[in-house]
């Protein structure tokens, strides 16, 4: 009598990962202004307070690729007479395809992930640019993107319960 040979049983089908694929990242625009230079850069003029802007936007640039940006505004001002002593504008962006991110997640991965990716890429720019105007080197600390999202998330949810009720 002939062994009957079972066929193996079926691999279970595997769910494809998510993930995130880097095609590119850029400077966009980047400006650096030094109106008081050469006295901001001698000493005797204080050092100076800084501020940081940061503003992210993201587009769809074609079915799952997106562009996503971020914009830093910083601007170091003497406190005793508010001159500038440099003001730096920088737009970063990165073009990524996203695989087998579900619809409802895509927002939040282009505004928190993808900015997490490029942030230590923006942050050595701006500490390089600075650094290139005669002043130290300006690392920015690190940037809580989960922190901005939920926020802009709250901002965007207010604004639309005030609509509703004009």
């Amino acid at each position: 009598m002939a062994d009957k040979k079972n066929p193996p049983p079926a691999a279970p089908q595997q769910q494809a990962e998510p993930s995130i694929q880097m095609i590119a990242q850029y400077v966009k625009d980047l400006s650096f202004e030094n109106p008081h230079a050469p006295e901001s850069l001698v000493s005797g003029w204080p050092a100076p307070e800084t501020t940081v802007q940061i503003t992210m936007g993201q587009q769809q640039l074609k079915d799952n690729t997106f562009e996503c940006s971020i914009h830093f505004r910083v601007e170091a001002k003497n406190k005793q007479d508010n001159r500038s002593a440099f003001i730096m504008e920088l737009d970063y962006g990165a073009m990524v395809t996203l695989h087998n991110i579900p619809n409802e997640n895509i927002q939040a991965v282009l505004m928190i992930e993808v900015p997490k990716l490029i942030f230590p890429f923006v942050r050595e720019t701006v500490a390089s640019t600075v650094s290139k105007g005669g002043y130290p080197p300006l690392y920015l600390t690190p940037i809580n993107f989960e922190a901005l999202y939920m926020s802009e998330m709250r901002r965007l949810q207010a604004e639309s319960k005030k609509a509703g009720k004009a």
